[in-house]
């Protein structure tokens, strides 16, 4: 192989007799160059637009969810559950109780979701999540609630305890009167301690958090009752380990079975559409990458056309027919590898410049979570990127090299 190399390179940077054919060549390794160069950056904006939301819900987001695939609620006082809490690499551990609730203030009323927590509820979340006032949800005595910023936006609501915020909340069991239609639910005034925010609309106008004792009374659950237990786990902790011991430890659980839950599995749907969005994108490049690929066809064909007295004299050399596929064959390689390489490194190199110095920014004056563009380079896309591009040039180099006889 080293002989059929060794002429490849020798025919790819030579002089041709014909100029036709060092500007096919010139063009098609530019064009894989310029695709190749698109793939690593657009891939790589995909993935750092992931990494942006996801930290987003990461401040927010337990590193794990415990609930039941059937039914709501669940008893706390189950062994399984309680031999969790020794399962290393657990930090912080909080049971919640959710369910709907309609929230009222003044002239302002909306629905949200009503999650009952306790005081380790605190250590799940990150600090800075905390827009205003203080994540508190008091005590069973004296209650506090803690809304979303959206959330406290519709009612019209505020930390600064002017008026307390009305819960409505269904009684199970409870037949409605059209007489008496607030006779089907449990209503009770709390005062607001805090508001989140996480950027993210959804989020921040979905949840409300009163004390878990309190959420049980209203709904009428039994004291134990929950819906989910979320978990924070200790910095480097493996989390596919810890999720794997949790299944392991709650397979044998009698009456209920559970799925655990991480913070992808969390939010499935949009990662989902992300990586559909990103492959798509890859797709649609590539197809254009294909078309600059294809042109080796036409610079390999035209290349072995005047090299036929070179054929010849090969052959009197004892040169086999193998031996000058392989060279046309390697030849028409080199200007994809060329081509590939050359993109991936001035993709990787403007990447780079993005990520250290945001040149390229997101629209001036709109309220993004980031300036510029976010650029996350991940190692398993560019190991696609060089073999895809390299398979398909190998085959479409093939191809013309069955004439180089």
């Amino acid at each position: 192989m080293r002989f059929e190399l060794r002429v490849a390179l020798r025919y790819l940077f030579s002089k041709k007799k014909q100029n036709a054919i060092n500007i096919v060549s010139g063009v098609c390794a530019t064009g894989i160059c310029v695709a190749s160069l698109a793939l690593v950056c657009i891939l790589s904006v995909y993935n750092g637009f992931q990494s942006v939301v996801g930290d987003l819900y990461s401040s927010f987001d337990p590193d794990l969810r415990i609930q039941p695939k059937e039914g709501k609620i669940y008893p706390d006082t189950l062994p399984q559950i309680k031999e969790i809490r020794n399962i290393k690499g657990i930090k912080a551990q909080a049971p919640v109780l959710t369910d709907d609730v309609i929230l009222m203030n003044g002239g302002k009323q909306t629905s949200a979701t009503l999650c009952g927590v306790d005081g380790n509820y605190s250590r799940i979340i990150k600090e800075d999540v905390v827009f205003a006032g203080e994540f508190n949800v008091g005590k069973d005595e004296t209650p506090f609630m803690v809304l979303g910023v959206a959330l406290a936006a519709q009612l019209n609501a505020s930390t600064h305890f002017v008026e307390p915020v009305t819960l409505y909340t269904p009684i199970h069991d409870a037949k409605l009167s059209v007489a008496n239609p607030e006779g089907a639910f449990n209503q009770m005034q709390i005062f607001v301690s805090g508001l989140y925010s996480v950027n993210q609309q959804e989020t921040d106008s979905k949840f409300a958090f009163i004390p878990i004792n309190v959420a049980r009374e209203m709904y009428g659950y039994e004291p134990h009752d929950i819906s989910h237990i979320d978990i924070k786990t200790e910095d480097g902790a493996d989390i596919k380990k810890i999720k794997r011991e949790i299944e392991q430890t709650l397979s044998d659980t009698e009456g209920y079975t559970f799925e655990v839950l991480d913070k992808e599995t969390l939010h499935a749907d949009f990662y989902r559409m992300l990586q559909v969005e990103k492959w798509v994108t890859f797709l649609i490049l590539f197809f254009v990458l294909m078309i600059a690929i294809v042109n080796i066809i036409g610079s390999l064909s035209m290349l072995i056309i005047e090299k036929k007295g070179d054929i010849q004299t090969l052959k009197h050399l004892g040169a086999t027919n193998s031996t000058i596929r392989r060279i046309f064959l390697l030849e028409g390689w080199l200007v994809t590898v060329i081509g590939c390489l050359a993109g991936v490194v001035i993709g990787l190199l403007l990447c780079g410049i993005q990520s250290w110095f945001g040149i390229i920014r997101l629209s001036e004056g709109a309220d993004f979570v980031v300036k510029y563009y976010p650029v996350d380079v991940q190692i398993i896309d560019i190991i696609v990127i060089i073999f895809s591009v390299l398979a398909i040039g190998l085959v479409t180099a093939w191809y013309p090299t069955k004439y180089a006889e």
